[in-house]
């Protein structure tokens, strides 16, 4: 990509394109630290990385229960519960901005469905009747596992939980399960591959719960992309351009859960301040200079925020020893 090309590609991209390197790096680390614990004879003494926490969204959900019932912090995947806080805050304030410029599933998403684009010409849309039965599913995987976990589970059965052997080591069997792939999770895993390429955001659109429960939050958030009905000139670039398939030319306000604050509808618009998007909070922030940066450095701002105050307190580095690991990996096949 010669460098011109590479100054076109949107801010957010960058944003995400950031998250997936730190993302592969975290994973590189967390590699490291299973080879460490799967030989006696790796040199060095690898640092688990808290950040892995992050791709164990169920423990974290279970870690928030037993922090909510009982008072006590997880203090085995404490970044997982911080991560999870900071996302729900994120999606909060900024309308489910962490999907659109934080997620790497979301990126990863996004890449698929230009890839699709590129293939069919054209993107490719359920109808409607199909359409808004399929998004029911992710968040009837939502209310499923907050029941399982806030209804069926009590206080204590979440903390004790929390402690036991096999959430210790969940990030290393989730690692595993990758690792040593059954031929069903492949083909799980190619359906998904394949069907992101012919359905823009098949897999964020209609079966992932953490999205849906960000979207919740989205809807409730106080920011919003509102539409000056006088600069309109109803050409429905934004429609086409919108991810989430929001009818954007036709309402005054963007309440809906499907808004990810991802900015494409006012990037596209040719109309210039037809399309705002307002944060409570931020003076200023419909100002033209202040549309392009305010929303990205707000956000990361305050996800960052969270994740420090989480270190400065105590709130991220797991209390298991390498040596408590270790103990528990040459136990890993009884959990």
């Amino acid at each position: 990509m010669k460098f011109s090309e590479y100054r076109k590609i949107g801010l957010r991209k960058h944003v995400q394109a950031f998250f997936v390197l730190l993302s592969l790096y975290i994973g590189w680390q967390f590699l490291n630290f299973y080879r460490f614990l799967e030989s006696s004879g790796f040199s060095g003494n690898p640092v688990r990385p808290p950040g892995v926490e992050a791709f164990i969204p169920l423990s974290a959900l279970v870690g928030l229960r037993s922090w909510l019932g009982t008072g006590f912090f997880d203090n085995i995947h404490p970044a997982g519960v911080t991560l999870l806080l900071a996302a729900l805050v994120v999606s909060f304030l900024f309308r489910k901005s962490f999907c659109s410029w934080i997620c790497p599933f979301g990126f990863l998403e996004e890449m698929l469905s230009q890839v699709g684009l590129k293939l069919f010409r054209k993107k490719i849309r359920m109808p409607r009747w199909v359409d808004i039965p399929l998004r029911s599913i992710k968040y009837i995987l939502l209310a499923f596992f907050v029941g399982s976990v806030f209804l069926m589970m009590s206080p204590e059965a979440a903390a004790s939980f929390v402690n036991s052997p096999y959430n210790k080591m969940s990030d290393i069997k989730m690692l595993e399960f990758f690792l040593n792939i059954t031929m069903t999770g492949f083909l799980v895993f190619a359906f998904l591959i394949i069907m992101s390429i012919i359905i823009e955001n098949f897999w964020c659109r209609y079966l992932c719960p953490y999205g849906a429960l960000m979207g919740i939050l989205g809807w409730l958030s106080p920011s919003r992309i509102s539409r000056n009905e006088a600069l309109c000139t109803g050409c429905g670039a934004c429609d086409r351009a919108c991810p989430g398939k929001l009818a954007v030319s036709s309402s005054k306000r963007i309440i809906s859960p499907e808004c990810t604050s991802c900015l494409t509808c006012i990037e596209k618009c040719p109309s210039a301040g037809a399309l705002k998007y307002h944060i409570p909070g931020i003076p200023g922030s419909e100002k033209p200079f202040l549309q392009k940066y305010s929303l990205h450095i707000v956000m990361l701002g305050v996800y960052v925020l969270l994740i420090t105050v989480a270190k400065a307190t105590g709130h991220w580095e797991t209390s298991v020893t390498n040596e408590d690991f270790r103990m528990l990996y040459s136990m890993l096949d009884m959990f």
